[in-house]
């Protein structure tokens, strides 16, 4: 009996953990936009659940195509751009 009850405990742990981890947004999320938005950007990046807010300003139109695919990564459900073009 408590064979089982420790395998049904681990199985609902993994399942939780499981679920859980597939709608956490990466940490490295703000890193990973501002790389992606290049050197001559200044981009701050919000996370609010599973709300990313970009805002500052990036050099041009491929520069922002770049951190907007960047923000819009595993766990993110909305990305919210208030990022201004310098170019």
């Amino acid at each position: 009996m408590k064979f089982i009850t420790k395998t049904i405990a681990t199985s609902a742990l993994v399942l939780a953990l499981t679920g859980t981890a597939s709608a956490m947004v990466s940490p490295n999320l703000s890193q990973d936009v501002r790389s992606a938005a290049g050197a001559n950007s200044n981009v701050q990046v919000l996370v609010d659940g599973d709300t990313v807010t970009l805002t500052g300003y990036v050099e041009d139109s491929y520069a922002l195509s770049q951190a907007m695919r960047a923000a819009d990564a595993d766990g993110v459900d909305k990305v919210i751009n208030n990022l201004l073009r310098t170019n």
